[in-house]
């Protein structure tokens, strides 16, 4: 690599660069540690997979040390196809009156109540896109995942949505970290790295700015 250099008083020193304070820096990919956290919703959409309706709800963290976390984890990936990671899928219910459909009901009001609590005068009115740019607490545990290396490894995970007066006042607990039900088996294809490191792909033409400013 080439520096420009200039000479001063017999000694050599590189030139510094006009945009220095603003250039980010490689990630050292520290973790998110496990926690509550106040968090800004930044997009929402909706997507359908095997397992039903979803809203892929795409945020960042909002205050406190990790504030900004998953934007400069974005800046620091300079991979062409890098990828907002800062993602959570909120089932749909369906309605069907099962069990499982139970538990996904109370989920979502979890949520949307959790939205409610956080933001004064707000009011879920099923427009998922009034979620964008509510504030919310999400507490992390963590998930089991295979690598491309076939190998097991961790990776934070939104375990639970509650008011962001929970999470500064610590009223929350941490679940369990999500495990693997079945032995981990290194496949014979490589598979995709950390599930919340593919979720949103960020559109071609975005330089160092998120997609939904």
């Amino acid at each position: 690599m080439r520096f420009a250099i200039i000479t001063e008083w017999g000694q050599t020193m590189i030139k510094r660069f006009g945009d220095y304070e603003k250039t980010a820096t490689y990630s050292d990919n520290t973790q998110l540690p496990r926690g509550g956290y106040v968090c800004k919703i930044l997009n929402v959409s909706q997507m359908n997979s095997a397992y039903g309706a979803s809203l892929k709800i795409s945020f960042d963290i909002a205050e406190g040390d990790y504030k900004d976390y998953y934007l400069q984890r974005y800046k620091a990936n300079q991979n062409e196809d890098k990828k907002w990671s800062g993602t959570t899928l909120l089932n749909i219910p369906s309605d069907d009156g099962s069990e499982q459909d139970g538990w996904t009901k109370r989920k979502f009001k979890t949520f949307t109540t959790a939205l409610e609590d956080s933001n004064p005068g707000y009011h879920f009115d099923w427009d998922e896109q009034k979620f964008i740019n509510k504030m919310i607490g999400f507490v992390f545990n963590y998930r089991e995942y295979i690598g491309n290396d076939g190998a097991a490894h961790m990776t934070p995970n939104v375990a639970a949505s509650t008011s962001i007066e929970k999470i500064r006042s610590g009223g929350f607990t941490i679940p369990k970290d999500r495990m693997q039900k079945t032995p981990i088996v290194a496949p014979t294809m490589p598979t995709a790295a950390a599930p919340n490191d593919t979720d949103f792909v960020i559109p071609d033409g975005i330089d160092d700015e998120v997609p939904w400013k």
